[in-house]
Parts: structure tokens; C-alpha cells; sequence
């Protein structure tokens, strides 16, 4: 009986020892928001507050126009089918644009042809360039949203970074290295960059074009990249 005893006291004591170190074991850190993130969170905060401040003809002004515009297809029009997603969705442009937020919904004006756009990456002598030229539309306005580079095998990617507006073209080529460098550094020769293009100036479109380019090797084969 003794030995029983023993034995189930050693049985408990043990489960309880366990019991204390999984409640002594640290909590996992939380992950701090990224630069974007904030951002993003602090948009919203901006545009919620600002759409309970319009009257209610103006909220139902946005709801009769997230029922009845289907520019950029059902898909999309699904997807904005209440007039706050709507409101939210022009106005977090125009927030990005630093421009005044629209109390009602655009009219026609808003509406922007489709940039045709060539992604280009050049190696001028280990100095790697990211240039991008706009033979359709307009470039004033054009977000330019990119990652890390990736391997040169993969064909689809789906996640995006905001970098900077397109910048002014200069001989027809506007370039955004300075930019992409200061988030993600020097792409590496032989790695791809995939970027995504957005028309802001298009409030109600869902227009979004993703390209890529493989960086190049310079001429004498020198697989070495340098800065800026």
C-alpha cells in the first residue's frame, strides 16, 4: 500500500510540476505593426470618423452608387456592394494622393484610361536601375506597390508593399530605384521583381496590373551589384 502511495504522490507531484512550467512559460511576443500597417490602420480610423460625420443623403448617395456601378466587373462589384466599402475604397486613395476626401460619390470625371505600362530592369555596370514607362494613360497618380526579391522561378506573386508614387518621367522613364532601395535594398542579380501598378486618379476602377523583370547580369558577366 505504502509503495501505491508513494507512487501516486510521485505521479501528482510530477503533473504538477508540469502543470507549473507550462503556466511559468512565456507568452509569445506580439509582432509590432509594420510602417504600412499603421498607416493602414490609421486611414481607416480617418476615413470611419469621417463617413459617421456625412449627412444621410450623402450615405445613401454612396449606397445607391455601390449598387448600381459595375465598372471593373462583378467580381468587383461584389465586393463593394455597401456604400461604406465604397466610401472607403475612393477616399483611401485620395488619402494617399493628399488630397481632400469626397463627401459625395465621383461622377464620370473620375474615370482614367488604363496605363499600359514596361517594367524594365537595367545593370549599367553592377549599378542596377528600376524604371518604369507609361505608354498609355497617365503617369501622374500611379502607385507602385513591390516585395522582396524572388527567385526567377516563380511566375505569380500575390503580395505587395506600397513603395512610392510613380515618379515624374524623365525621357520617358520614371525611376523609382532610390525608392524600392531604401525598403528592400539592391536586388541581387538573377532574382525577379514583381511589382503591382495602380491607378489612385481612378477612384471607382479596380484597375491593377502586376509585371515583373528578371534583374541582368552586367556585360562582362560580373554577378555583383552595387548601390546608388
Amino acid at each position: 500500500m505504502r509503495s501505491r502511495e508513494s507512487a501516486c504522490t510521485a505521479t501528482r507531484s510530477a503533473g504538477g510540476a508540469a502543470m507549473a512550467s507550462k503556466q511559468r512559460k512565456p507568452a509569445a511576443s506580439k509582432k509590432r505593426p509594420t510602417a504600412g500597417q499603421r498607416r493602414a490602420r490609421a486611414d481607416m480610423c480617418t476615413l470611419s470618423a469621417a463617413w459617421n460625420n456625412l449627412t444621410e443623403e450623402q450615405r445613401q448617395a454612396w449606397g445607391e452608387e455601390a449598387h448600381t456601378n459595375r465598372r471593373g466587373g462583378l467580381a468587383a462589384h461584389s465586393r463593394r456592394r455597401s456604400g461604406r466599402r465604397l466610401y472607403v475604397k475612393v477616399n483611401s486613395r485620395r488619402l494617399a494622393l493628399g488630397q481632400d476626401l469626397l463627401a459625395w460619390p465621383p461622377g464620370p470625371e473620375s474615370l482614367r484610361p488604363t496605363p499600359i505600362v514596361q517594367f524594365m530592369i537595367t545593370n549599367n555596370g553592377g549599378r542596377i536601375a528600376l524604371k518604369v514607362s507609361v505608354s498609355h494613360g497617365q503617369a501622374e497618380g500611379i502607385m507602385v506597390s513591390s516585395w522582396h526579391p524572388v527567385n526567377a522561378g516563380v511566375m505569380v506573386w500575390k503580395k505587395f508593399v506600397r513603395i512610392c508614387l510613380l515618379p515624374p518621367p524623365v525621357g520617358g522613364m520614371s525611376d523609382f530605384t532610390r525608392e524600392f532601395t531604401a525598403k528592400y535594398g539592391v536586388p541581387p542579380v538573377g532574382k525577379k521583381v514583381f511589382i503591382r501598378i495602380q491607378q489612385m486618379n481612378d477612384y471607382v476602377g479596380s484597375i491593377v496590373q502586376t509585371v515583373s523583370a528578371v534583374v541582368p547580369a552586367e556585360p562582362s558577366g560580373n554577378g555583383k551589384a552595387k548601390g546608388l
